[in-house]
């Protein structure tokens, strides 16, 4: 490899061309505008990084194949002095085209008023003169009698001292040590996110410290936070919190993914790194996550801000959860009742299709509900209630065919919203949740005593606690229902959340176990993290005996475990708020006694077979929603209205010992049999015989057994 000897150029014009002849550009495979590198001979020169300059075929006759002339800016850069002998050969790195260009200010200051003329200025005429700008360059501008003399502070290409320069380069002129920082503000003031002033708050701070590091004075080892982990439920508006960022005037938004090369600026960037490069479960998450851990070094001192989004922060790489990465993680929770007012009033804005008291209903009864559940639930209200306008209206069926004038005001109703909840349910009980309660107490015979209880326990976390707070009063956190099975233990839950306008998830106990390690704790604490995500709302163990048998029992190896897991969710660390657990079991007898213990099930209640009037309440009500006639009234074809109540308490005298499913089941049998016999209409022989055929299967020895185990409890 021959090696050139460095002569001065006659021009400083296109600073670093290097020329050489056309046999020299032949036999190094350039031609004119090919990168190519320079080091001198000496081998050492190697470790001081690549020298890069433009190949250019020389001008002129008597130039010796052996010499390569260099400006003398190029010589100042690279340290080399005329008669040095270099070695050049073709580099496999292009220069990159500067996006911009950070110049500072070395002469005599320039006016704030005058930078913008002056960027402008640069920009039109550094591509004339210069076909590329390196790090700590100087220059100096003229017009007329006015000089600037600048100095180059960064190209904006990460990890380079050289760029090229082109005419679509933005040039920034600033005067200061964090001049290009503090000239761009960042204004994060979003109007149309609701519910989340805490948050915005929280995200200004770590702006301002990004771009103003203010505290550095201080101390000069502080590093503000650069990485900021925004978490919550699907829905809660991570993605338009971010959206709202990046719209508040920062130079540079860059949305990040893996390869994305990042060139550092004194200018503040933001950078998005979106959940399916942060998440452990991602194919090549190794490789992402280094490839984060890189991008975070390379940022450092920078005014830059990095922001990733995840469901929870157990979700990421654990290795970026730490100081100088992710130090920062800000949740976006479900938002509380007074927070989904907020959210509305900033999706309606000043429209006036629902008006203050019907959006205030809707917050009062949107437990759970997320911001994406908030927008499709006032969207489904207004549709319906166009729908129901438009249908009572002479306005025109077609949209198109309507005017300012012709068209009806659309005023949306309680009915309206009504109809919409039933459409639009919570986004976190998507998975589990089985439907939505249609029972209220009055379709439940009889139990007064016991919907008292389970009323109580409810609804006063949810009304009174500050009268709570004052007593000292702590929430209960569950409820155990005993009984024999057909008692309506099921039932009674479902008119609990129903009432109480609660989200209700219903578990049987059995579906819970699984052959595969692990997989029922995991399907146990999935079942109460969507709970917490949806609270207030209510969890229903049915046959609950199946997960926390006694310890020690037969079968005490495969439960153990989950058992474990049921009483931590209930009474571990993590308190359990807005969430209220009922179980419910036919063999209390099998029922670990640590369930028992305050903390836990906090009550526990006997739901036997339902008493006389029970029974009465239960048939009065079922033929009440039918044409009954009583049988001595057939031939008149009379109503039995004065006959009903007759006939039901001679229906529950006959009835003595049945549970309420029972019962339920004689009145089906009953009605059976008027369907049968080709009748409308249900007569009171058809129950007479129907009693008669329904078997009776709570037996005394049962009701003992039940007996026994609370008289133990009691002990």
């Amino acid at each position: 490899m021959s090696a050139f000897v460095v002569r001065p150029s006659n021009t400083d014009r296109d600073a670093f061309r290097i020329k050489l002849t056309a046999v020299s550009m032949l036999s190094l495979k350039l031609r004119s505008g090919d990168t190519c590198e320079i080091r001198r001979v000496e081998p050492d020169d190697l470790q001081h990084g690549r020298k890069l300059a433009i190949a250019w075929e020389a001008s002129g006759a008597g130039m010796s194949d052996k010499v390569a002339q260099t400006s003398k800016l190029l010589q100042e850069v690279y340290g080399f002095r005329l008669g040095d002998k270099i070695i050049i050969s073709r580099s496999s790195q292009s220069l990159q085209n500067a996006e911009r260009i950070f110049l500072s200010n070395c002469g005599n200051p320039i006016g704030q008023n005058d930078v913008q003329f002056w960027q402008q200025y640069a920009e039109k005429a550094i591509p004339t003169t210069n076909e590329c700008l390196v790090h700590s360059q100087k220059l100096q501008l003229k017009i007329g009698d006015e000089t600037a003399e600048l100095v180059v502070k960064d190209v904006g290409i990460a990890n380079a001292m050289i760029a090229r320069v082109t005419r679509n380069t933005k040039i920034r002129i600033a005067s200061g040590d964090h001049e290009a920082a503090q000239a761009t503000k960042i204004d994060f003031q979003p109007k149309h996110l609701g519910g989340l002033d805490k948050q915005v708050l929280q995200i200004r701070k770590i702006v301002g410290r990004v771009c103003q590091p203010a505290v550095k004075q201080h101390l000069k080892s502080y590093q503000p936070k650069q990485g900021v982990l925004l978490y919550g439920a699907k829905g809660t508006g991570k993605t338009a919190f971010i959206t709202a960022l990046a719209e508040s005037g920062w130079p540079n938004v860059i949305d990040w993914k893996p390869g994305t090369q990042i060139r550092t600026s004194p200018e503040p960037q933001l950078i998005i790194i979106r959940p399916a490069y942060l998440s452990r479960n991602s194919g090549g998450t190794a490789n992402s996550a280094n490839e984060v851990q890189s991008l975070f070094e390379q940022i450092r001192n920078t005014p830059t801000l990095v922001v990733g989004e995840a469901q929870h922060p157990n979700d990421i790489d654990q290795s970026l959860r730490v100081r100088g990465k992710f130090s920062a993680e800000i949740e976006l929770p479900i938002p509380s009742a007074q927070q989904r007012k907020e959210i509305l009033l900033a999706i309606r804005g000043y429209d006036q299709c629902l008006n203050d008291d019907l959006l205030q209903q809707m917050a009062d009864r949107t437990h759970g509900y997320v911001g994406d559940d908030l927008y499709s639930l006032l969207c489904e209200t207004v549709e319906l209630s166009y729908e129901g306008t438009m249908s009572t209206s002479s306005a025109p069926a077609v949209a198109q065919d309507t005017t300012d004038e012709t068209m009806p005001i659309v005023r949306a109703t309680d009915a309206d919203l009504n109809a919409a909840l039933q459409q639009i349910r919570p986004s976190a009980l998507q998975e589990i949740f089985l439907e939505t309660p249609n029972v209220r107490w009055s379709d439940i015979g009889g139990q007064h005593e016991i919907k008292r209880q389970l009323h109580n326990a409810v609804d006063r976390p949810l009304k009174h606690a500050d009268r709570m707070a004052k007593l000292s009063l702590k929430p209960k956190k569950g409820v155990l229902l005993y009984g024999p099975p057909g008692c309506s233990k099921t039932l009674l839950v479902r008119a609990l959340a129903t009432e109480a306008g609660l989200n209700f998830l219903a578990v049987k106990g059995a579906e819970l176990i699984s052959m595969y390690v692990g997989e029922s704790e995991r399907a146990t604490r999935e079942v109460f993290r969507k709970a917490r995500a949806a609270s207030p709302s209510i969890i229903f163990f049915d046959e609950i005996d199946a997960i926390a048998s006694t310890r020690g029992g037969s079968d005490s190896s495969s439960n153990l475990n989950v058992l474990t897991t049921l009483l931590n969710e209930m009474d571990g660390f993590e308190e359990l708020r807005g969430v209220f657990v009922v179980a419910a079991t036919n063999k209390p007898q099998n029922i670990d006694p640590a369930l028992m213990r305050p903390g836990r099930f906090d009550n526990v209640v006997y739901i036997g077979p339902p008493d006389f009037e029970a029974r009465k309440e239960i048939f009065r009500n079922r033929l009440s929603k039918v044409q009954y006639v009583h049988s001595e009234d057939l031939d008149e074809g009379a109503g039995a209205s004065g006959r009903l109540d007759l006939d039901t308490e001679e229906f529950a005298k006959a009835t003595k010992g049945f549970s309420g499913a029972e019962v339920v089941a004689s009145l089906e049998t009953a009605m059976e049999g008027a369907f049968d016999d080709d009748r409308d209409y249900v007569v009171a022989d058809d129950v007479r015989q129907a009693i008669g055929r329904t078997p009776k299967r709570i037996t005394h020895e049962i009701l003992e057994e039940f007996e026994a185990w609370n008289a133990e409890l009691m002990r």
